[in-house]
C-alpha cells in the first residue's frame, strides 16, 4: 500500500521546497514527530530518511 505525502526536500539546490510523493508503507521502518507543535514528521525507511510537512498523528491516521 501507498500512502501520499509532501516531502521537504532538504539537499542540493532545491533544499527547502516541496513536492508531493507516495511511500510504499512497507518500507517504512520509524516515524519521528520533528518539532514540538505538531507539523512535520521525519521517516525512516529501509534505504534512507525523509522529511514530510504531515504531522505524525496525520500519518499515524493513514497508516491505519
Amino acid at each position: 500500500m501507498f500512502i501520499e505525502l509532501e516531502e521537504i526536500i532538504s539537499s542540493g539546490i532545491t533544499a527547502g521546497k516541496k513536492r508531493p510523493i507516495a511511500v510504499n508503507t512497507e518500507k517504512i521502518s520509524s516515524l519521528t514527530p520533528v518539532d514540538h507543535k505538531g507539523h512535520g514528521t521525519q521517516i525512516s525507511l529501509r534505504r534512507g530518511t525523509i522529511q514530510v510537512t504531515e504531522s505524525y498523528e496525520e500519518i499515524l491516521r493513514k497508516l491505519n
